[in-house]
């Protein structure tokens, strides 16, 4: 799993990068030295941890309370545009990023545990998106659409839709479903370099 760790205050990440490099993850960032700025991706001949493969979660480490977020913080703001999951850990309370974070656990020492369940969990905007464009299908082709739903998975920039249609589909169907699906998903999130649509058995 690649991890964006990134830190209030220079510092903050620092056990959480080492308990993540110990059990066994790439761990990245968007600042070096302890500069703010400017972001990896303006320097020359460095490149944006977002861009390439990108990065399967985003890992906000904070240490102090407040509202109002540090411009170390700005690979945050480009991570959520993204829609990268967010694990949030440290101090939590009254961060501005607490209503978009995936999962939230104040405890540091479990940062690890946060960001593996952030990155894991599936992403329920764009399978909301997923599920209604089948439904779609389904209801146009006189295919019942009850129990129909999607669960989509991020790996870096690789996304997996798994479609559960909940009845039978013929080839032409489920190909315009795929079809669908792909689109709904890809005008929800245009950022991901592969989008796989497949059917759960």
């Amino acid at each position: 799993m690649r991890v964006l760790v990134v830190e209030e205050v220079p510092g903050d990440g620092a056990a959480a990068r080492q308990a993540l490099v110990a059990a066994g993850h790439e761990v990245t960032s968007c600042h070096d030295n302890g500069s703010s700025f400017p972001c990896r991706g303006l320097m020359p001949e460095a490149t944006c941890p977002l861009e390439g493969d990108g990065v399967d979660v985003a890992l906000l480490v904070r240490s102090l309370p407040g509202s109002q977020p540090t411009a170390r913080e700005d690979g945050v703001r480009c991570a959520l545009r993204r829609k990268v999951p967010l694990a949030l850990t440290g101090e939590v309370e009254g961060s501005p990023y607490l209503d978009h974070a995936t999962v939230v656990e104040p405890d540091v020492g479990r940062a690890v545990d946060a960001a593996v369940a952030a990155a894991t969990r599936p992403l329920a905007e764009h399978g909301e998106a997923a599920r209604r464009a089948l439904v779609g299908v389904l209801d146009a082709e006189g295919v019942p659409s009850d129990e129909a739903g999607a669960v989509v998975i991020r790996s870096g920039r690789h996304l997996v839709v798994t479609l559960l249609p909940g009845a039978e589909l013929t080839p032409r169907v489920a190909e315009t479903a795929s079809v669908r699906v792909l689109g709904a998903v890809r005008a929800l999130d245009p950022d991901p370099a592969v989008i796989d649509v497949t059917f759960a058995r």
